[in-house]
């Protein structure tokens, strides 16, 4: 009985994760686990490469976040835990990622070689290869610009081609592309409006910001905000 009471003192505390999230630490190559309410740090976290640029999503329970690293790595941190749980190499230069509404799923965008790669968000098996292929198909543009949309949807941006492609992922392992052309100069930065329906890209090239209604992708894109 001792025994038994020694080990259920020795658990940790119980605790939501709704407060919890991760600071960046690029330089050092950690990431820092912090709670908000009471704004303390709980723990630091090593080993998760180049952090350069690098970006965070959560899991929709709020345990898990997962890392997107310059490098091309992709790191699943358990919360609670304060550990890395998975990483994999897989690609050489990303630039961020996105998780889909259900929470199954994650895609990383990336500079090198080009494309979009999907994978198993429990297990970070990989699931799609989408290169970024443009003009006459030997050359990929970086992706950029990359975010979730409603349905399994990836939604994200080609710098080089000038061009958006929406990504509908319900079948993880044979995606469908839907390629929109000629939007303006190298498109950066983007994202979905709070109410679902528009994604919005910067352009690096022009001066102005083109806009994709995801309801009706096929009226195709449109410029905004010109000048």
């Amino acid at each position: 009985m001792i025994v038994l009471l020694l080990a259920g003192c020795a658990q940790p505390a119980l605790r939501g994760t709704g407060d919890l999230g991760l600071i960046i630490e690029r330089a050092a190559g950690r990431v820092k686990l912090i709670e908000t309410t009471g704004r303390r740090e709980l723990a630091s976290i090593e080993g998760l490469g180049d952090l350069a640029h690098a970006s965070v999503v959560y899991s929709r329970d709020g345990r898990y976040a997962y890392v997107f690293g310059r490098d091309g790595g992709l790191t699943k941190v358990d919360l609670l835990r304060a550990s890395v749980e998975r990483r994999v190499i897989q690609a050489g230069n990303s630039i961020g990622g996105a998780i889909s509404q259900d929470g199954r799923l994650i895609a990383v965008a990336n500079y090198e070689p080009g494309g979009v790669r999907i994978f198993d968000a429990a297990t970070l098996e990989p699931l799609a290869d989408i290169p970024s292929a443009y003009g006459d198909g030997t050359r990929r543009a970086k992706v950029v610009g990359i975010t979730d949309a409603s349905g399994s949807r990836f939604v994200f941006s080609l710098f080089e081609a000038g061009e958006i492609w929406i990504v509908d992922a319900s079948a993880p392992r044979a995606p469908r592309v839907e390629k929109i052309r000629n939007i303006g100069k190298q498109p950066y930065d983007g994202f979905v409006t709070p109410n679902g329906r528009h994604y919005i890209a910067g352009l690096f090239g022009e001066d102005g910001l083109v806009l994709v209604d995801l309801w009706n992708p096929e009226a195709g894109a449109r410029r905004i905000l010109e000048g």
